[in-house]
């Protein structure tokens, strides 16, 4: 895999979060309003919780 850097790289990751949402967004829609409150609420703890993991990780080896 090809690394990106700079524009190129945003702009594939952005490519990447979009398919993702169109995918399972159309999904999400389909529920309830109150289970898709869970479930987006679901998603934003989980993305707050792997981003510290991350971070730290990233962190450690920068500094050890």
């Amino acid at each position: 895999m090809q690394i990106l850097k700079g524009f190129g790289r945003e702009a594939r990751l952005r490519q990447k979060w979009n398919r993702l949402w169109a995918e399972i967004g159309e999904r999400i829609q389909l529920l309830p309003k109150r289970e898709q409150d869970i479930l987006l609420e679901d998603f934003h703890t989980a993305i707050k919780s792997r981003l510290i993991v991350m971070e730290r990780i990233n962190y450690a080896k920068r500094n050890s």
